[in-house]
């Protein structure tokens, strides 16, 4: 299975600019975002139709690219400080931590970020 999901930079429909929105207003649609996939999950848990299935599936969708807004932001700023392998470094030592914790792999996602 292979999955697409992109680095959105802005939306002139909504008027907004990925690039220049503040932390709060990230803070927030995640916050949203989150909600949204705990509400959608109590309700396939209460009435598991595919219909609501898949409303957890788009709603996890749309908490991923939140995540993937966060973490593009933050490679960015890495980048002001002069360090351009942060996020690979940081995902390294994560996955570390995870081994450490003695977690058995199920199996692995990559991430490919075309610059």
């Amino acid at each position: 299975m292979k999955l697409l999901m992109h680095v959105l930079k802005e939306s002139k429909k909504l008027n907004i600019d990925n690039t220049k929105i503040g932390p709060m207003a990230i803070i927030i649609k995640l916050d949203e975002e989150f909600k949204e996939v705990v509400k959608a999950m109590m309700t396939y848990s209460r009435d598991r139709t595919l219909s609501n299935l898949k409303e957890v599936i788009a709603e996890t969708f749309d908490l991923i690219q939140m995540c993937i807004l966060i973490l593009w932001r933050c490679h960015r700023q890495a980048l002001d400080f002069d360090e351009p392998n942060s996020l690979k470094d940081i995902n390294m030592a994560h996955k570390d931590k995870l081994v450490e914790r003695q977690w058995i792999f199920e199996t692995g996602i990559e991430i490919d970020i075309k610059e």
